[in-house]
């Protein structure tokens, strides 16, 4: 129980900030679609503890190659009407992507999601910078046993739910090439998907090209 308050104290500390961040000028942002490629590194981590705690961290001997497309769909403002705080800084991307597992395990995955991303930081006109979450799903070609083997129930199957938070960076003057690193995430959600616990976390990073 205590490890859940400290994650909820945490994530409300992120919210608050965002909250009383200053609003910044919306600016062009880059192309609406693009292509990110990015490689990571699977971590036995909880998801939670691998972002906000990095030295639980206990890497794995498997690795993930992706490459993703997403497209823009407007800022929450414009699609929304206006009606929505900070949402000239909130925009919309749907998001397809392939990506293999190799080392321990070979596997293969497709994944499809839908990212709200928020760039309202008052240091952008610096490094221009992003941070973005989603909600999606995973398809698996097979069922992964390291999945299986984190699971408190031993189970595990080939769909599951998708999660990608990640952070860009970029120069101001090029905001189409953008770094990137991501939380290439998959869970049961606490069981809602075959009675799946846990999951799989690789910490990723890469590029993405916007046009």
């Amino acid at each position: 129980m205590r490890q859940y308050r400290r994650h909820i104290l945490l994530a409300t500390s992120a919210v608050l900030a965002l909250a009383v961040a200053p609003q910044v000028e919306a600016a062009e942002r880059g192309g609406d679609q693009s292509v990110s490629v990015f490689a990571g590194i699977a971590t036995d981590a909880a998801f939670t503890d691998s972002m906000f705690f990095p030295w639980d961290n206990n890497l794995q001997d498997i690795g993930v190659l992706g490459i993703a497309y997403s497209k823009r769909f407007g800022t929450v403002d414009e699609l929304s009407g206006g009606s929505i705080p900070l949402g000239d800084n909130l925009t919309l991307e749907g998001e397809i992507g392939l990506s293999g597992r190799f080392g321990k395990e070979s596997l293969g995955e497709v994944w499809t999601g839908l990212y709200l991303r928020y760039d309202g930081f008052p240091w952008n006109d610096k490094i221009y910078t992003t941070i973005a979450v989603n909600t999606g799903l995973s398809l698996l070609t097979n069922q992964s046993a390291f999945e299986r083997g984190r699971d408190e129930n031993n189970k595990n199957t080939e769909l599951l739910h998708y999660m990608g938070p990640e952070i860009t960076f970029a120069d101001p003057d090029n905001k189409n090439l953008e770094l990137l690193v991501r939380f290439h995430h998959r869970s049961g959600v606490f069981g809602l998907f075959d009675g799946v616990i846990s999951g799989s976390t690789f910490i990723s990073s890469g590029v993405r090209l916007r046009f």
